[in-house]
């Protein structure tokens, strides 16, 4: 079998794996690259569609071997999004999980020229295995900070590469690791696995943290913002006990109500109830703004809009309430906070420098914009990827020939704790497993 990452292996962002296996071929993830800032005017620079196409024999155009299919882990644009810059060849399968589509669609909608997925997504579940060619693809539920995330077990020629997409030990789905690491795979011979928080050896886990930020909090008078990327639902589940501990109201937009409803009944119709806010949640409050609206106009969504009603409030009653409210704030939020409320004593800005490897283009904009607001800012320790203490379980646990590290500015640690098991690819080289 071989290995090739075609963007991953030397930057954080834009993962694209090809597994060859004779003519068989696969692609795990295909995403862009992260949106760059300026070190000068600290903006940063939307990520064009053609930086982010990759030039992959038979993605586009003809291939003596054609890929199979396009298996994506979780929807983070660093993981899927450079799908929607350019129309794949129809004959390629693309893989996600119903929850993951959904979340994809819902989110391409939202501007009105948004890029579409291509029709006809096929569906994997978790555990359950599938057959592409000479390749046999376990998917395992993993924890990480998106709806979904999965790291895939894939087998051929008597060889077996685990891939870990994103991934961490320390979040909601916690358990979710715990299961991994539970189930005997057999020998491994590449773990393909994450570092984007390789240098962190060790921190706190979520729950720690917004116990620590209830404690902190508890007695002041003021609105809290947090920024909060809008498909960050393990975090929106946090903030969600956050507000029902402390009395506050959580307070999201049409998107993040629509996201989080449909999340949860998908999960549901698969006999899992996510312990996630949705239109039941007591708390939970809809501000009427321009995502909301979008919702309004988006006619497959009907019904769920019309549930989303009795839940939807204005400005007004947002001023009034102010001090009581949790907000979850994303990228170009300034532009409807600035305009709408005035008032920031006593409020306190909750962010995490992780904000600036965002898929969301604007987000290191906002965050300078709130900073300067006179918030008591609040940093929070980046809980979102596997702290480097995880991948040294992972390692001890599934016992693998290679280990191939790729989203990670930090190589050299993984050199140092595993030594000569570790290759260091650059991107487009190719690794064979004898």
């Amino acid at each position: 079998m071989k290995i090739i990452v075609h963007r991953g292996a030397q930057e954080i962002g834009g993962n694209c794996i090809e597994l060859r296996s004779g003519k068989s071929r696969i692609l795990l993830d295909y995403g862009a690259p992260l949106p760059k800032t300026d070190p000068v005017t600290h903006k940063s620079a939307a990520v064009t569609p053609e930086a982010a196409i990759l030039d992959i024999p038979g993605l586009y155009g003809p291939s003596p071997n054609p890929i199979l299919a396009l298996i994506i882990s979780h929807t983070h644009a660093s993981h899927y999004g450079a799908l929607l810059a350019k129309p794949i060849n129809p004959g390629i399968k693309v893989y996600m999980s119903e929850i993951m589509e959904d979340v994809v669609r819902i989110t391409t909608k939202m501007p009105r020229d948004g890029k579409k997925l291509p029709v006809g997504i096929n569906y994997f579940r978790r555990g359950h295995k599938f057959i592409l060619g000479r390749f046999v693809i376990t998917p395992f539920l993993m924890d990480h900070t998106a709806a979904e995330s999965f790291a895939f077990l894939v087998e051929s020629e008597g060889k077996r590469v685990l891939y870990t997409g994103d991934f961490r030990d320390h979040g909601n789905k916690a358990n979710a690791f715990k299961q991994f690491l539970a189930n005997d795979m057999g020998p491994i011979d590449a773990l393909i696995t994450e570092g984007s928080q390789a240098d962190v050896e060790k921190g706190p886990s979520e729950i720690d943290v917004m116990a620590e930020i209830e404690a902190n909090l508890e007695d002041r008078r003021g609105a809290l913002y947090v920024m909060c990327a809008g498909q960050n639902i393990n975090l929106l589940a946090s903030l969600a006990f956050l507000a029902k501990n402390t009395r506050r109201y959580l307070v999201v937009d049409g998107y993040t109500a629509l996201l989080l409803e449909r999340v949860k009944a998908l999960a549901q119709k698969h006999g899992v109830d996510l312990k996630i806010p949705s239109l039941e949640t007591e708390y939970l409050r809809i501000i009427r703004n321009n995502a909301t609206q979008r919702i309004y106009q988006l006619t497959e969504y009907t019904e769920t809009f019309s549930r989303m009603r009795p839940k939807m409030y204005g400005w007004d009653w947002l001023r009034d309430n102010l001090a009581r409210c949790i907000i979850p704030v994303r990228a170009n939020s300034q532009l409807w906070v600035e305009e709408q409320i005035q008032d920031f004593r006593h409020g306190a800005f909750l962010y995490s420098d992780w904000e600036k490897y965002t898929d969301e283009d604007g987000m290191q904009e906002t965050l300078e914009w709130f900073k300067g607001k006179g918030l008591l800012a609040v940093p929070m320790p980046s809980t979102g990827h596997a702290y480097f203490s995880a991948i040294r379980k992972l390692v001890e646990n599934k016992r693998p020939r290679y280990i191939v590290p790729v989203n990670t500015a930090h190589p050299d640690k993984f050199t140092a704790a595993f030594g000569k098991r570790v290759r260091l690819l650059k991107n487009g080289e190719e690794f064979y497993l004898d």
